[in-house]
């Protein structure tokens, strides 16, 4: 047998491997250092595959994001990238995470990208400062990269599914959308401390990393070890999507799926409370309020969907809005 496996030691035998990218990276290295880099790279190319979001992205992605993969070999040292630990006492998160952000860079060799605090300054929204860090890819400011720092607040995933519309406490999904819209940013990227997170986003990131077609990256840190790893190979995967624009014009179906999530939700609560109208009287009233409340958020998302339908797709404002519960005559000209 070519592939042996005793006591988790690893024997191979006359294994013949024809990769141009892996043949090419190990000629540029000395021949004493060849064995130990070839051994590193399959521990990493076994952890991408175990973190099957990233590989399905890189999968899927790979036609579009063409001779730029090359760049991704970075992932190699950003994967075991590891900070010193430094006091945080006195010192807000997003200064952290924007140092950490800088280190990043330096391993990675990119110079072209600037970072800015905006944490004190609103954005298209007015009175809202959601989206803590911009990383303006190569200085273009239609290519930038919005991260909100959450190290020490927990909130929820916030999954549409599941949702009260007219809930007004803050979730990473609602942070995230809240955030294209307020910067008007092509990808988006929340960070949390693995120490002080909601269960149901550490649930989500059972690997560390999160990615959530059309809304954005989560990802969880550790402050106190100092490792920033993760925010590393998400941030090296966002700028190839921003690089790349893998944005299509075309219908957006992240919309209608979000959409159609809803309705279904909504009709499931109308139909439930509609029975219980019948079965208890004594509290009819009561009932019958939370069955208008119901019948207008339906309404209300039905007539996004017609819009969707109409349009093709919902601009990031009208998506943000949609989740937040708004009417759409809030958001729309009369007679659209």
């Amino acid at each position: 047998m070519a592939i042996k496996i005793i006591n988790s030691q690893i024997t191979i035998e006359k294994i013949v491997i024809e990769n141009a990218i892996a043949a090419e990276y190990l000629t540029n290295l000395p021949a004493n250092e060849r064995e130990r880099a070839l051994v590193t790279a399959l521990g990493i190319g076994i952890m991408a595959e175990i973190k099957g979001e990233v590989a399905h992205f890189l999968a899927e992605a790979e036609g579009e994001l063409g001779k730029r993969l090359g760049s991704l070999k970075t992932l190699y040292e950003l994967r075991e990238l590891r900070f010193k630990e430094t006091a945080t006492k006195g010192k807000k998160a997003e200064v952290d995470v924007a140092k950490a952000l800088k280190e990043i860079q330096s391993v990675a060799g990119i110079t072209t990208d600037r970072i800015d605090d905006l944490s004190n300054m609103d954005g298209v929204i007015k009175n809202n400062k959601t989206g803590d860090l911009m990383v303006t890819v190569n200085g273009e400011d239609d290519r930038r990269i919005g991260i909100e720092v959450k190290l020490d607040k927990s909130v929820s995933l916030g999954s549409v599914t599941n949702r009260d519309p007219k809930a007004k406490k803050d979730t990473a999904i609602g942070q995230l959308l809240e955030m294209r819209a307020n910067r008007n940013t092509r990808e988006n990227i929340i960070v949390f401390d693995e120490d002080n997170v909601d269960a149901s986003v550490k649930t989500a990131c059972k690997l560390g990393v999160k990615y959530i077609e059309g809304v954005g990256f989560l990802v969880l840190i550790s402050t106190q070890r100092g490792d920033f790893s993760n925010l590393a190979i998400c941030y090296a995967i966002a700028r190839e999507m921003v690089l790349v624009q893998l944005r299509e014009d075309f219908i957006d179906h992240k919309s209608m799926k979000m959409i159609v999530e809803r309705l279904l939700y909504l009709l499931g609560s109308y139909g439930s409370v509609k029975k219980e109208v019948a079965a208890i009287k004594n509290s009819a009233g009561k009932i019958e309020k939370t069955l208008e409340n119901l019948s207008e958020h339906i309404e209300s998302t039905q007539n996004y969907l017609s819009h969707f339908l109409k349009k093709g797709r919902l601009t990031d404002s009208e998506l943000y809005e949609f989740y937040s519960g708004e009417q759409l005559g809030s958001i729309l000209n009369p007679g659209d």
